[in-house]
């Protein structure tokens, strides 16, 4: 089996996290200014949810999330069409060595946890919860 390595963790670096947190903060600036000029483009229903960053910080990857009646893929295919001026200011805002190429992509996050409220929510599953006998519900510490 091999063995991890130093530099070869699963889990980002504190670097790593900081780095991604600083391009999320200046990706939602950009979005908040609403100086953006580009066409059918709404950023004031778009949410940069989360950035991650590849361990040689030269690809980040921002995961947005449509707020309200806004079709999300239509807006990140805008967002990636676009993808320059962000670079460019991520550029200019976070000190790196290299800067990276950005990607952005759907979060799905969101219609995850609507779609497990749901189940836990449905008849089905509650008439289940309901079946079983007092002694064996599971107690939560």
């Amino acid at each position: 089996m091999p063995t991890i390595g130093k530099g070869q963790s699963k889990q980002p670096s504190q670097r790593q996290l900081r780095v991604a947190e600083e391009i999320r903060h200046v990706l939602a600036k950009m979005l908040m200014e609403d100086n953006l000029f580009i066409e059918g483009f709404k950023p004031a229903y778009i949410m940069v949810t989360e950035v991650t960053i590849s361990p040689d910080f030269s690809y980040a990857t921002a995961y947005i999330q449509g707020i309200g009646n806004v079709d999300t893929d239509e807006q990140i295919e805008l967002l990636n069409k676009h993808k320059g001026a962000f670079r460019y200011r991520i550029g200019k805002s976070v000190r790196l060595r290299i800067v990276p190429d950005i990607v952005f992509k759907s979060d799905s996050g969101f219609e995850t946890s609507r779609y497990i409220d749901e189940l836990l929510n449905s008849p089905r599953v509650k008439a289940d919860i309901e079946k079983i006998p007092e002694e064996e519900e599971i107690v939560s510490v």
